[in-house]
């Protein structure tokens, strides 16, 4: 038995498709594709997938993830190609690695999420909304009212939030914000935060978030950091001060 992570994009309008239907799709396109999947054992056997955090419905992302077990393959190169074979457009698998029996599941090893966040055309302010998050993102506190199982409670923000950058000529900010099982910061409170700070309205459908990838937990002579879950690049690592 081999076990996979793979990588893959969510774009265009297979966006408004909710984490349900996709993980339906991908069980039928593994059936389509001929990857001899592990299935559990039991009365209901069923293909074994785990997915990291889900994506909102309407996010588009670059860096969604997925694990699956195989019976037996030719290469992870080769289970790539035949599931790229068999793909709608919107969905591509990008990157694809073989896991060890130490690795953990995609789900448990997400650590934090990096976003870009622009303002879809039609919404675009007329104020300089970059400036003004800038300005948000130096408090020395970010209050928010999070929805949890119990009810609602009111959280600091800010210790979620590792990194930001901005890019006023191409209208985007980047942020790399938690997603952990203790502590996950989905944009959308942030945006709602900020919006509420500068007494502005926000519409509906207003701001395009887009996620560039899932990163996890590493510590290496004494010093953490992220990186993302499949890269060979040592700049994308994000040491964390703790």
């Amino acid at each position: 038995m081999n076990k996979l992570r793979l990588k893959f994009s969510k774009n265009g309008p297979i966006k408004f498709i909710g984490h349900l239907d996709v993980m339906r799709y991908f069980q039928k396109a593994i059936r389509r594709a001929e990857v001899d999947i592990k299935y559990s054992e039991g009365f209901s056997p069923h293909q074994i997938i785990s997915f990291a955090q889900p994506l909102s419905v309407g996010a588009t992302s670059d860096g969604e993830y997925m694990d699956i077990s195989v019976n037996s393959m030719i290469s992870a190169e080769d289970i790539m190609n035949r599931l790229n074979s068999v793909m709608n457009e919107g969905i591509e698998i990008i990157a694809i690695r073989e896991l060890s029996d130490n690795d953990e599941k995609a789900m448990t090893a997400a650590y934090a999420a990096k976003y870009r966040i622009s303002f879809r055309e039609k919404f675009m302010p007329t104020y300089d909304w970059i400036e003004k998050f800038r300005e948000y993102l130096a408090l020395d506190k970010l209050p928010a009212m999070k929805k949890t199982k119990k009810g609602e409670k009111e959280i600091d923000m800010k210790p979620l939030i590792f990194d930001f950058s901005f890019n006023k000529e191409e209208g985007y900010i980047e942020l790399l914000l938690s997603m952990s099982s203790s502590a996950t910061l989905k944009p959308a409170l942030l945006l709602q935060g900020f919006f509420d700070h500068i007494k502005e309205e926000l519409a509906p459908h207003a701001m395009a978030i887009h996620r560039l990838d899932i990163y996890r937990y590493v510590e290496n002579d004494g010093k953490p950091y992220i990186e993302p879950f499949i890269t060979d690049d040592i700049q994308k690592r994000f040491y964390l001060n703790v």
